[in-house]
């Protein structure tokens, strides 16, 4: 396991993840963290927690990195551990540790992935979840209003019929059964009481796909249930 320390990417010691995991009541694993400050706001809020920010671009993650190994005093955080690694290769360590996953507005691969229903990124989601983890995945759908961008041209939209109809068997598939999607403006969004939600621009006239899944076997069954 590749960990930021700092400017530094370094090798995790053994033992490192296991012992940080057994001091923990929860551990929460947020998928394509990018700068990964929507993880550490989490892990602050929730000292008990071991919060896991995963990303393949760990350049991105280093200033939020250095923060959270000061002393909590001055905003550290030590329940905070940022990993260099993509979902769908994710190290050893991470395999069925999660009590719960997050992916908060994806880019590139992991939306594409995420979206199109791609067995890679939804099997590697559940190769880290524990059963019955809950996910929670936002996406804000002005993406595909126009100018519509190059990379996300052809890209099918997050609509309540795709997820009905072609996204919750994809990821049936993968272990996934998909409990709920919702459509929620971001000024609604951010007046939740969760870290997460604070992402967003609270000003937004952005409307956000939130979509929640369950770990499950393969006897899992049903498309999201009926909301926005």
């Amino acid at each position: 396991m590749q960990i930021v320390r700092g400017k530094k990417l370094e090798k995790a010691s053994d033992g490192e993840f296991q012992q940080l995991v057994e001091a923990s009541s929860r551990v929460v694993v947020d998928v394509g963290t990018g700068d990964a400050r929507a993880s550490y706001r989490i892990a602050k809020e929730n000292p008990s927690w071991l919060v896991v920010g995963v990303d393949p671009a760990w350049q991105r993650m280093t200033q939020t990195s250095i923060r959270s190994r000061r002393k909590p005093a001055k905003g550290g955080v030590p329940n905070l551990l940022l990993v260099n690694s993509s979902v769908e290769n994710a190290p050893d360590e991470l395999l069925g540790a999660a009590d719960e996953l997050l992916v908060l507005m994806p880019w590139g691969k992991l939306l594409h992935g995420l979206v199109r229903g791609d067995e890679d990124i939804w099997s590697g989601l559940r190769s880290v979840a524990k059963p019955n983890a809950p996910l929670t995945a936002t996406v804000g759908t002005s993406i595909w209003r126009e100018p519509v961008p190059r990379d996300i041209q052809g890209l099918p939209e997050l609509t309540r019929p795709y997820v009905d109809e072609v996204l919750s068997a994809k990821a049936l598939a993968c272990g996934w059964k998909v409990t709920d999607f919702q459509l929620t403006r971001a000024e609604e969004a951010a007046a939740v009481s969760s870290s997460w939600a604070r992402r967003l621009d609270a000003a937004s006239t952005e409307v956000i796909a939130t979509l929640t899944a369950v770990a499950a076997g393969a006897d899992a069954e049903g498309p999201a249930e009926a909301g926005q």
